[in-house]
């Protein structure tokens, strides 16, 4: 029910009232426009995160297989020293971009990050096999940063498609039904009033026409 202590029955605010709720229900619109978009772009995102999960998976198990064939061929002592001659720094930079109108973060790799890390181990004959293990877990690392960024997109649309949702069942269960409430009591009450203006008239127009009448009966 609406509270219609505070509602002013005029034609003007009905001509408001009007106009509030075709306003409100383009919102809606726009609103549920967006809704749809997003439900298509975070589907898109899941498959692309499920298909960076597979991805890092695979990497990450060639990453384990290279590093066991060097520790067999090269021995695990030489590995682990030449692992601690490697620059161990891993350069990202974090950047912002709108997607679907939601500021999400973005990884990049910082440039020349992979040729830092790449710098020569300490000096001693380095294996192939040993440059293989390094490779694939930098490609690793790619793997894991891309899925990061996948997945904290997805959680970013996700909690704006809840908050639009949100708002969209606001509108639709509260706000809109308020306005319409409030304008077929305006309207009505209006209708109410011109009826009851109508037939005071007629009343009063049916006296005077009575009265001269019985005025002229008496000349």
């Amino acid at each position: 029910m609406i509270d219609v202590s505070s509602i002013t029955v005029t034609r003007s605010q009905l001509l408001a009232t009007k106009q509030q709720l075709e306003l409100t229900r383009q919102g809606y619109e726009l609103l549920d426009k967006k809704r749809i978009a997003l439900m298509q772009k975070i589907a898109e995102l899941e498959i692309k995160v499920l298909e960076e999960a597979k991805q890092l998976q695979i990497s990450t198990t060639k990453a384990q297989m290279a590093l066991a064939r060097a520790e067999a061929f090269v021995g695990e002592g030489r590995v682990k020293s030449a692992s601690l001659g490697a620059k161990s720094e891993y350069a990202i930079e974090l950047e912002e971009e709108i997607l679907m109108g939601v500021r999400v973060p973005k990884i990049q790799k910082r440039e020349n990050s992979e040729e830092e890390s790449r710098r020569p181990y300490v000096i001693t004959s380095t294996s192939s096999m040993i440059e293989e293990a390094g490779d694939a877990f930098r490609k690793n690392v790619d793997s894991i940063l891309q899925l990061a960024e996948g997945e904290v997109q997805l959680t970013a649309l996700l909690e704006e498609m809840a908050h639009t949702t949100r708002r969209l069942k606001a509108l639709e269960l509260i706000v809109i039904p308020r306005l319409q409430g409030e304008y077929s009591y305006i309207r009505d009450e209006l209708d109410e009033r011109e009826r009851a203006d109508h037939f005071r008239l007629k009343q009063a127009k049916d006296i005077i026409e009575n009265r001269n009448f019985g005025h002229h009966l008496h000349h």
